[in-house]
């Protein structure tokens, strides 16, 4: 199932952290041609990935508040390079 959500900038790169926790879940840019499954890497427990939730929602509110400056997706999509490419 494909499914396409409108979602505001600022809230983009937190959602799509939560999203990229779930294993059946893929992410991809509507602009960009499917690419070739990549690895995935090893399965979290239950207890690491609902560990993982709290920090993300933990992380949205406190943006939310103005506690905290979220990275923005470019900023995002460039660590993940450079971690992919080195």
């Amino acid at each position: 199932m494909q499914i396409t959500l409108t979602i505001p900038d600022k809230k983009a790169d937190s959602f799509l952290d939560v999203l990229s926790h779930i294993s059946y879940v893929e992410i991809q840019a509507a602009d960009t041609p499917k690419k070739k499954k990549r690895k995935k890497p090893a399965k979290k427990s239950a207890e690491e990935f609902y560990e993982g939730l709290r920090e993300a929602i933990h992380d949205v509110n406190e943006a939310i508040a103005g506690r905290k400056k979220l990275q923005t997706l470019g900023e995002w999509l460039d660590e993940y390079q450079s971690r992919t490419h080195c």
